[in-house]
């Protein structure tokens, strides 16, 4: 018969190597990153407080960076790798910067966005919507909750094998 201290490794092995197969797919989710630097018409002045949005196929499907920085730079992390819309909303309206941008698995070419006033005859703006952060949990909060999951595992396994050896007679 295996003693108690090699089953309660054996489980331990056990118990992360399922964690990490259920968990593969979080862990290898690409990370994007989609980065770059508003600024005003003719291209010089950097723009401060605008937000910068990648808008997918969906409703759902949409990432927002922060308000720009006084320099004008953003920069959005999480979205995954698609087709998206690229749209630049300022106090003003907003803007359709890209219509059909490939965000690519990792860090992507920085981009400079110009935002230029609509023609008279063409309007190109609409109402500003206040920014919101990506939707889910970020890849820390997943890794803490599985962490959390195996100790749990680990405890209850720990105790299961306990009691198991206090039922077994000593042969002394």
């Amino acid at each position: 018969m295996l003693s108690a201290s090699w089953r309660r490794g054996m489980s331990c092995v056990l118990v992360t190597s399922l964690s990490m197969f259920l968990v593969g797919p979080v862990a290898g989710e690409p990370v994007t990153v989609f980065s770059g630097k508003v600024l005003a018409s003719p291209g010089t002045s950097p723009r401060a407080g605008v937000v910068v949005r990648l808008v997918g196929a969906t409703p759902d499907a949409s990432y927002a960076a922060q308000p720009t920085a006084s320099d004008g730079t953003f920069r959005l992390e999480g979205a995954p790798p698609g087709a998206y819309r690229v749209l630049a909303e300022a106090e003003e309206g907003a803007y359709l910067a890209a219509d059909g941008f490939e965000l690519a698995p990792g860090a992507n070419r920085p981009v400079a966005l110009t935002l230029a006033a609509a023609s008279p005859d063409y309007q190109t703006t609409a109402t500003t919507t206040t920014g919101q952060a990506p939707t889910g949990l970020p890849t820390w909060a997943k890794w803490t909750i599985v962490g959390g999951i195996a100790l749990v595992a680990l405890w209850a396994i720990d105790s299961v094998t306990e009691d198991e050896d206090e039922t077994v007679a000593s042969p002394m």
